[in-house]
């Protein structure tokens, strides 16, 4: 059945109902990809401005990345979005590339973005790039041309990457990184030897890459130096948000793991992939502001590297 996107009301898109849960779902290119949405919130998305249309596509754009195939839209979700956080030009300009791997572009494909109706392309590369309309994506066409990235070709209506653009390509398809090494984030308590040795470390080197933590490391610099040095030397980071908790009153309350929180926030804006994962029993303390990233809950280390590794495998390019 189609109907109108509930994020982008001009596009017609495939819906339905949601047997399970009840949410109307869409499959829209210009939103980002399969999603659903409580019907209740359908008429407070319908009053958006196109920056808290693109802040929202934004979000179901990374949750596809980071694993979640169905990501649903709740007040939660909602009432977590920033309209005022767009993202930089240097953001929009790599997830260009990013967008390309994610469409398997290859040696001499071409990029349609012309034409009375857009083509299907275009909506996924708008959507993956925060741009609001038709006209700011046009903008970042015709920048990404200055730059000698993009170039046009024989075909009227299309683009090539220009061997620098080539280039770019390669490195979104490395993950920003042309290393083997993942950074590890997490509690360094002795209740979690067990959850990094027989869990996050082999899920790691099963997809064939290198496991580091920054507490095993010999080094004589700042250790916030060395931190912030080794994330940039990663291809991806694991943030794990379990924590310890304590008492007060006959109540549960977290101790938080801040470390974690600015290892994760970093490594996110340098485009590095972060795959978050928490104990089950902590999934209730992870903060408010990440709580709306697909966050891997796990009982034991064998299911902590099963869904570890599986989790690597979707979202981290050349993963084994």
């Amino acid at each position: 059945m189609q109907k109108n996107c509930a994020i982008w009301p001009s596009e017609l898109v495939e819906s339905g109902l949601d047997q399970v849960t009840g949410f109307i779902q869409y499959d829209s290119p210009r939103a980002g990809g399969m999603y659903a949405i409580d019907s209740r919130l359908i008429g407070s998305v319908a009053v958006f401005s196109d920056t808290q249309r693109a802040r929202l596509t934004t979000w179901v754009v990374d949750q596809h990345r980071s694993g979640v195939s169905y990501p649903i839209i709740t007040a939660d979700v909602l009432d977590g979005l920033n309209p005022k956080r767009k993202l930089r030009l240097s953001d929009k300009k790599r997830r260009f590339f990013e967008a390309l791997v994610s469409l398997k572009f290859a040696l001499g494909h071409w990029i349609d973005v012309d034409g009375e109706e857009a083509p299907q392309e275009s909506l996924i590369l708008s959507a993956w790039t925060e741009c609001e309309n038709n006209t700011e994506f046009m903008g970042l066409i015709g920048l990404l041309e200055s730059e000698d990235l993009i170039a046009r070709g024989d075909r009227a209506l299309g683009y090539g990457l220009t061997p620098s653009g080539y280039e770019k390509l390669e490195q979104a398809e490395l993950g920003g990184a042309n290393t083997t090494q993942a950074f590890v984030a997490m509690w360094f308590d002795p209740a979690l030897v067990s959850a990094y040795d027989d869990g996050i470390k082999l899920a790691i080197e099963d997809a064939g890459f290198e496991p580091f933590r920054i507490d095993r490391k010999e080094h004589n610099n700042k250790i916030d130096d060395e931190i912030v040095a080794e994330i940039r030397r990663s291809r991806f980071v694991v943030a794990d948000f379990t924590c310890g908790q304590i008492d007060v009153g006959g109540k549960k309350e977290a101790q938080a793991r801040g470390g974690v929180y600015y290892e994760a926030g970093f490594a996110q804006g340098l485009g590095t992939p972060v795959i978050w994962t928490v104990h089950s029993d902590c999934i209730d303390y992870v903060h408010f502001d990440t709580r709306q990233f697909a966050h891997i809950t796990w009982n034991d280390p064998a299911d902590l590297r099963t869904k570890l590794l599986n989790r690597i495998r979707a979202t981290i390019p050349g993963a084994l």
